[in-house]
């Protein structure tokens, strides 16, 4: 998109010509004399500054929805205040795949995003512009960002990009409270209770149709178990927890063994969806919201926003889902995982703006801008005031979401503050699952260590674990497994790797 802005030059006049006295009275006004002070003739003569042009530069990000430019009022109005003509591109597909052309090529674009194992392969190979020295001229980013949080940009010690802030937690179990009522049971609160619910939700008929058609819980594979799992004091298969100040596998963890235990008595008192492995995407969800299934391990999002509510009772008006509270089990009250280390991105520069100190501080300040806090961010988040939202009693109403705004948030937003501007109805919703107890976990910051094929280790995982709940290899040989990890897999050097990256990340002491 072009801009061109036209430099108004003023014209240089004659002025009057002041006649001396040459006869007459020599204290009479030449009528014909300006009225115009020095100064202003002067003013006059001088043409005004040529106004700078906006300056130019490129972002590529991943996503879809973006209008073009001329249709895109966000992007207009970054540009008008900060006086730059940003390029902004967003690839609906292959992105990375593009990214690596375009910097392979030697025209990486002058803003991007990349992951975690990208980011340390481009600064090792000189392509990322080290951002330490520039975070003065980012004020706003400076305020807001820990050094935990920007400890995920940086490779070798060095800030190599400037991490997305991460989203918050969503997911708990939801349980079906109608269903509750119908079998005479409260809400449960242990891992017992959880499974005498289980129990009735699939054989006590809870939607009174007549007919046993329905199961306990449903799911998408081993995440399906997230909330089991934490209750009895391990993280889901194959996360790095902390313990002791001692990097630990939980796929290895003591707890794991007794978690598959309880969780194999599930499947086979057949309270169990028995395509809780096999569902993919959605599926567990569309088996709920039927009535085929009593609990599920899902998002807010997934579940509780008005409009999904709405899809629901279309089917049954008396359906009611709700949140449950975390359960308590061998290893305290839990709910899932979260981890320490997940953002939705990382934003990267190109190192060639260090040879165009002009578009460099521009760019600078392009990202303190749409940073909190003040007006960049408020527009990258909601829009245009007037068009996208209004503010009442000094509170954002959003009235018209620009739902593709969040391509414009490269350093992203206080998370919970945004969701429940944008959903204020779900704030209740949100506030509880943002306050569940969870295990942390630190997955997203460790790489895969060399001489390692990672999916050979995970594919393992998964198919030994799923013999051991549905019961097809006993847990007696949980040990055996253990040892086919470290052996064949190379689980040792996953830890080591780990417990680099967990140091110098700062996490790990």
């Amino acid at each position: 998109m072009k801009r061109w802005v036209a430099a108004i030059m003023i014209g240089t006049f004659g002025m009057g010509a002041v006649l001396s006295g040459c006869g007459g009275d020599s204290g009479s006004k030449d009528k014909t004399a300006t009225s115009a002070s020095p100064g202003a003739a002067q003013a006059a003569k001088s043409p005004e500054p040529k106004a700078k042009e906006p300056v130019k530069f490129s972002v590529f990000v991943g996503g879809s929805g973006l209008p073009t430019p001329d249709k895109d009022p966000i992007l207009q109005q970054l540009n008008k205040d900060l006086n730059m003509d940003m390029e902004f591109t967003a690839a609906p597909s292959d992105y990375a795949q593009q990214l690596n052309v375009k910097i392979a090529g030697g025209t990486p674009p002058d803003v991007f995003i990349l992951t975690r194992d990208p980011m340390k392969t481009y600064s090792q190979q000189g392509v990322l512009l080290e951002l330490g020295p520039y975070l003065d001229k980012m004020p706003n980013i400076k305020q807001t960002y820990t050094d935990a949080m920007l400890n995920m940009g940086r490779v070798d010690g060095k800030l190599f990009a400037i991490p997305a802030r991460p989203d918050v937690p969503g997911q708990t179990f939801w349980i079906r409270n109608d269903w509750l009522a119908n079998v005479g049971l409260k809400s449960p609160a242990t891992t017992a209770e959880f499974k005498q619910m289980l129990i009735a939700f699939t054989d006590k008929d809870p939607d009174g149709n007549g007919k046993k058609d329905t199961y306990g819980l449903t799911g998408n594979g081993l995440g399906a178990f997230s909330g089991l799992f934490s209750a009895f004091g391990t993280a889901d298969p194959g996360q790095y927890m902390i313990v002791d100040n001692k990097v630990v596998y939980s796929t290895t963890a003591p707890q794991m063994k007794e978690a598959l235990a309880f969780i194999a008595e599930l499947v086979a008192l057949k309270v169990v969806d028995p395509e809780i492995m096999a569902n993919q995407g959605t599926k567990d969800r569309e088996k709920a919201i039927k009535g085929q299934a009593g609990a599920l391990y899902r998002h807010w999002g997934d579940m509780g926003k008005t409009a999904q509510v709405e899809e629901y009772k279309s089917i049954n008006p008396k359906a009611e889902w709700v949140q449950l509270d975390a359960l308590t089990g061998p290893g305290g009250k839990l709910q899932g995982i979260w981890d320490k280390g997940q953002t939705p991105g990382r934003v990267a520069l190109s190192k060639s703006l260090e040879k165009n100190p002009d578009k460099l501080n521009k760019v600078l300040e392009y990202l303190n801008y749409i940073t909190d806090p003040g007006k960049g961010q408020t527009l990258v988040n909601y829009g245009i005031e007037g068009t996208n939202y209004k503010v009442e009693n000094g509170k954002i109403v959003v009235t018209n979401a620009a739902n593709y705004s969040i391509l414009h948030q490269l350093t992203r937003r206080n998370e919970q503050e945004y969701l429940s501007t944008k959903f204020p109805a779900e704030s209740p919703l949100i506030k509880f699952a943002v306050n569940q107890p969870r295990i942390s976990v630190y997955k997203e910051f460790v790489s895969p260590p060399s001489g390692v094929v990672v999916e050979d280790k995970t594919r393992y995982e998964t198919e030994e674990l799923t013999k051991f709940i549905y019961g097809t290899r006993p847990l007696s040989q949980f040990d055996d497994f253990v040892k086919t990890l470290n052996d064949t897999y190379k689980l040792p050097l996953y830890l080591q790797q780990a417990e680099k990256d967990l140091k110098a990340a700062g996490v790990l002491k």
